[in-house]
């Protein structure tokens, strides 16, 4: 299993924050899209998925968001089934929506650990200095979603199942699996917000990626990128026509090359156009400095895979690391990513 904050030592760092970490490991699943299809969907996305995960009782905090808000707008969770089905007069332009919940957890940094979903519909957005303004001429209503949970049974076959359900409610083009530890803060991942934990430099690169992935999304270039695009590669990803249309330097086409040899993760059709591309460990550690080198993935950060032997070394090498190599936080105002992405 990867864990995207395994190479952060949290008990470490617990410790300067003075309280005893413990490891509370939260999936979730991150989604993107070229047309979106209305808040009533996003709320029906966001139902389905807490039910699914068993979690729909546990939520405490919903609300929506209309065009020029400043903040979310509170609502009722018992009001979501209505804001669904498209019943709440007030909601009737919303283009974001917020569905949330927290459990107790010993060993938390708050002693209790966030789950739930967002959406977004504002469509691609340019940063300014006073704010955000639509993109202008851009030809794609993009969206995002995502769903976060805490971490249970089979969690790679929730994320499989929520992956599906993406599709055939919100029509997703894009996603993927993951695990994160409640630490590292899963559901301000998902949205391009980094944690700023420690001023070590392997947290300070993390957040970076964290932050300009944010960027691209918000700004549309996930879409208007020369070849696909991945934010890295997970256990379990989302394809579209996006992915197999469109050859990649040096490969060709995705699924073509996927399907060439054994060793390269497995394809499920989930729906036209659409599919699930699943990797174990090992085949992770052989797929994805490939797809690096051409230029497919956004962040190729180094990693630890807990399935495999070598990954508690792996760890506690990093670990080691951040020891020795801590320095000062220095903003880094870079609105690019050297390399990886143009418009």
């Amino acid at each position: 299993m990867f864990v995207t904050s395994d190479t952060i030592d949290l008990k470490r760092i617990s410790r300067f924050q003075k309280f005893e970490w413990r490891e509370h490991l939260l999936g979730g699943v991150s989604v993107y899209g070229t047309a979106w299809r209305g808040y009533e969907a996003d709320a029906r996305f966001l139902l389905e998925s807490a039910k699914r995960c068993g979690l729909l009782d546990e939520i405490e905090y919903a609300g929506y968001v209309r065009p020029g808000d400043r903040s979310t707008r509170p609502l009722r969770a018992k009001s979501f089934e209505r804001l669904a089905r498209g019943e709440l007069a007030g909601a009737k332009d919303a283009d974001g929506l917020l569905f949330r919940g927290h459990r107790d957890a010993e060993g938390a940094y708050s002693r209790s650990t966030l789950f739930g979903g967002e959406t977004s519909g504002r469509g691609a957005r340019i940063r300014g200095v006073n704010g955000s303004f639509p993109a202008p001429d851009y030809p794609y209503q993009v969206f995002n979603g995502s769903f976060v949970f805490p971490l249970a049974d089979e969690p790679i076959k929730k994320g499989a199942e929520l992956l599906r359900l993406s599709v055939e409610i919100l029509g997703a083009e894009y996603g993927y699996f993951f695990v994160r530890d409640d630490l590292c803060a899963p559901c301000q991942y998902v949205h391009g917000m980094g944690t700023g934990l420690d001023h070590g430099p392997l947290n300070r690169a993390e957040s970076d990626d964290i932050g300009y992935w944010g960027i691209l999304v918000g700004e549309g270039r996930l879409w208007t990128a020369k070849q696909p695009l991945f934010r890295d590669l997970f256990q379990v990803n989302l394809l579209s026509e996006r992915h197999t249309s469109a050859p990649i330097e040096g490969l060709g086409y995705l699924h073509e090359w996927i399907l060439a040899q054994p060793g390269r993760g497995w394809l499920e059709d989930v729906g036209p156009g659409r599919f699930l591309w699943t990797l174990t460990d090992a085949e992770m550690v052989d797929v994805r400095p490939i797809l690096n080198e051409a230029g497919a993935l956004f962040s190729c950060r180094e990693r630890v895979y807990r399935d495999l032997l070598q990954g508690a070394a792996d760890a506690q090498r990093l670990f080691d690391e951040q020891k020795v190599n801590w320095a000062p936080w220095v903003s880094d105002a870079r609105l690019d990513y050297p390399g990886r992405f143009s418009s």
